[in-house]
Protein backbone atom coordinates (compact mmCIF):
# COMPACT_ATOMS: atom_id res chain seq x y z
CA UNK A 1 0.00 0.00 0.00
CA UNK A 2 2.68 3.05 0.95
CA UNK A 3 4.81 1.60 -2.27
CA UNK A 4 1.25 2.33 -4.39
CA UNK A 5 0.86 5.96 -2.54
CA UNK A 6 4.84 6.36 -3.11
CA UNK A 7 4.23 5.91 -6.70
CA UNK A 8 1.21 8.37 -6.50
CA UNK A 9 3.20 11.02 -5.22
CA UNK A 10 6.05 10.98 -7.54
CA UNK A 11 3.36 10.97 -10.56
CA UNK A 12 1.87 13.92 -8.92
CA UNK A 13 5.05 16.58 -8.43
CA UNK A 14 6.45 15.13 -11.51
CA UNK A 15 3.22 16.48 -13.25
CA UNK A 16 2.83 19.37 -11.44
CA UNK A 17 6.83 20.27 -12.03
CA UNK A 18 6.45 19.78 -16.07
CA UNK A 19 3.70 22.03 -16.62
CA UNK A 20 4.17 24.65 -18.34
CA UNK A 21 2.71 28.40 -16.10
CA UNK A 22 0.75 30.74 -18.16
CA UNK A 23 2.14 33.58 -19.44
CA UNK A 24 -0.75 36.59 -19.26
CA UNK A 25 -0.49 39.58 -21.76
CA UNK A 26 -0.04 43.02 -21.02
CA UNK A 27 -2.59 45.44 -22.16
CA UNK A 28 -0.50 47.00 -24.39
CA UNK A 29 -0.24 43.46 -26.43
CA UNK A 30 -3.31 43.59 -27.35
CA UNK A 31 -6.65 46.20 -28.47
CA UNK A 32 -9.99 45.62 -27.19
CA UNK A 33 -12.85 47.87 -29.23
CA UNK A 34 -16.76 47.42 -28.50
CA UNK A 35 -19.19 49.22 -31.11
CA UNK A 36 -22.87 50.00 -29.98
CA UNK A 37 -24.29 48.95 -33.32
CA UNK A 38 -28.29 49.91 -32.62
CA UNK A 39 -28.90 49.27 -35.89
CA UNK A 40 -28.45 45.06 -35.21
CA UNK A 41 -29.60 45.86 -31.44
CA UNK A 42 -26.03 44.20 -30.70
CA UNK A 43 -22.66 45.42 -29.61
CA UNK A 44 -19.97 44.45 -32.17
CA UNK A 45 -16.20 43.45 -30.24
CA UNK A 46 -13.07 43.18 -32.27
CA UNK A 47 -10.18 41.83 -30.47
CA UNK A 48 -6.77 42.68 -32.05
CA UNK A 49 -3.20 41.11 -31.18
CA UNK A 50 -0.19 43.51 -31.21
CA UNK A 51 1.75 41.24 -29.65
CA UNK A 52 4.73 39.61 -31.23
CA UNK A 53 4.07 36.36 -30.19
CA UNK A 54 0.37 34.37 -30.77
CA UNK A 55 -2.04 35.36 -28.54
CA UNK A 56 -4.62 32.70 -27.38
CA UNK A 57 -7.83 32.86 -25.21
CA UNK A 58 -10.56 30.27 -24.34
CA UNK A 59 -13.36 29.90 -26.71
CA UNK A 60 -15.67 29.88 -23.65
CA UNK A 61 -14.77 33.56 -23.36
CA UNK A 62 -15.42 34.88 -26.11
CA UNK A 63 -18.64 35.76 -28.06
CA UNK A 64 -18.05 34.46 -31.53
CA UNK A 65 -19.89 35.30 -34.62
CA UNK A 66 -22.22 32.62 -33.72
CA UNK A 67 -23.22 34.09 -30.40
CA UNK A 68 -22.50 33.44 -26.70
CA UNK A 69 -20.46 30.26 -26.12
CA UNK A 70 -21.96 27.86 -22.99
CA UNK A 71 -20.57 29.61 -19.96
CA UNK A 72 -20.29 32.75 -21.02
CA UNK A 73 -20.47 35.10 -18.39
CA UNK A 74 -17.76 37.81 -19.40
CA UNK A 75 -20.03 40.97 -19.71
CA UNK A 76 -21.92 43.19 -17.75
CA UNK A 77 -24.32 45.95 -19.28
CA UNK A 78 -24.98 49.25 -17.72
CA UNK A 79 -27.97 50.36 -17.96
CA UNK A 80 -30.50 54.07 -16.58
CA UNK A 81 -32.02 50.92 -14.43
CA UNK A 82 -28.90 49.29 -13.36
CA UNK A 83 -26.03 46.27 -14.35
CA UNK A 84 -27.00 43.41 -15.97
CA UNK A 85 -25.82 40.21 -16.02
CA UNK A 86 -25.64 38.20 -19.04
CA UNK A 87 -28.37 35.54 -18.99
CA UNK A 88 -27.24 31.89 -18.07
CA UNK A 89 -25.91 30.22 -21.24
CA UNK A 90 -25.85 26.64 -19.57
CA UNK A 91 -22.44 24.83 -18.52
CA UNK A 92 -18.81 25.06 -20.35
CA UNK A 93 -17.42 22.02 -18.72
CA UNK A 94 -15.27 20.07 -21.28
CA UNK A 95 -13.20 17.34 -19.99
CA UNK A 96 -9.65 18.82 -21.10
CA UNK A 97 -10.64 22.22 -21.97
CA UNK A 98 -12.99 23.73 -24.63
CA UNK A 99 -10.28 24.51 -26.59
CA UNK A 100 -9.03 28.40 -27.80
CA UNK A 101 -9.44 31.43 -29.98
CA UNK A 102 -5.69 32.14 -31.21
CA UNK A 103 -4.70 35.22 -33.13
CA UNK A 104 -0.86 35.73 -34.53
CA UNK A 105 0.45 39.26 -34.27
CA UNK A 106 -1.67 41.73 -36.09
CA UNK A 107 -5.00 39.52 -36.64
CA UNK A 108 -8.07 40.20 -35.00
CA UNK A 109 -11.46 38.36 -34.04
CA UNK A 110 -14.90 39.42 -34.46
CA UNK A 111 -17.40 38.59 -31.98
CA UNK A 112 -20.72 40.08 -31.32
CA UNK A 113 -23.00 40.28 -27.98
CA UNK A 114 -26.76 40.37 -28.64
CA UNK A 115 -28.45 43.01 -26.43
CA UNK A 116 -30.81 40.16 -25.96
CA UNK A 117 -28.19 38.16 -24.38
CA UNK A 118 -28.98 40.40 -21.31
CA UNK A 119 -32.91 40.47 -21.12
CA UNK A 120 -35.38 42.27 -23.83
CA UNK A 121 -33.37 43.76 -26.68
CA UNK A 122 -36.16 46.25 -27.44
CA UNK A 123 -36.05 47.56 -23.61
CA UNK A 124 -32.49 47.70 -24.36
CA UNK A 125 -32.29 49.35 -27.21
CA UNK A 126 -34.49 52.41 -25.71
CA UNK A 127 -32.33 52.53 -23.08
CA UNK A 128 -29.61 55.58 -24.68
CA UNK A 129 -27.45 55.41 -21.02
CA UNK A 130 -26.24 51.49 -21.88
CA UNK A 131 -22.57 50.90 -22.20
CA UNK A 132 -20.68 47.60 -22.01
CA UNK A 133 -18.20 46.29 -19.62
CA UNK A 134 -16.38 43.69 -21.57
CA UNK A 135 -12.91 42.53 -20.94
CA UNK A 136 -10.52 40.43 -22.37
CA UNK A 137 -7.51 38.08 -20.51
CA UNK A 138 -5.24 36.60 -23.21
CA UNK A 139 -2.51 34.73 -22.57
CA UNK A 140 0.60 33.69 -24.76
CA UNK A 141 -0.16 30.31 -26.71
CA UNK A 142 1.99 27.40 -25.88
CA UNK A 143 3.28 24.88 -28.77
CA UNK A 144 0.52 22.48 -28.24
CA UNK A 145 -2.24 25.40 -28.08
CA UNK A 146 -4.67 25.56 -30.76
CA UNK A 147 -4.07 26.58 -34.73
CA UNK A 148 -4.65 30.31 -35.78
CA UNK A 149 -7.52 31.40 -37.24
CA UNK A 150 -7.54 30.85 -41.38
CA UNK A 151 -8.41 34.61 -42.07
CA UNK A 152 -7.35 38.26 -40.73
CA UNK A 153 -10.96 38.47 -39.01
CA UNK A 154 -14.02 36.22 -38.70
CA UNK A 155 -17.14 37.32 -40.29
CA UNK A 156 -19.83 39.26 -38.58
CA UNK A 157 -22.94 38.80 -39.86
Amino acid sequence: MNRYLAVLAVTAITACATSVPIRWASPSDYDLTIVDNTAQSRFDITWTSKAVAALCLSKEAWPDKDGLPPGFDGAVLTTSSGEKAVLPTGSAYCPGGCGEVRLESGQEVRGILPYAAFSDSAIIADDAGRSLAFSVHPYYCTKSSAPPITSSATEIP
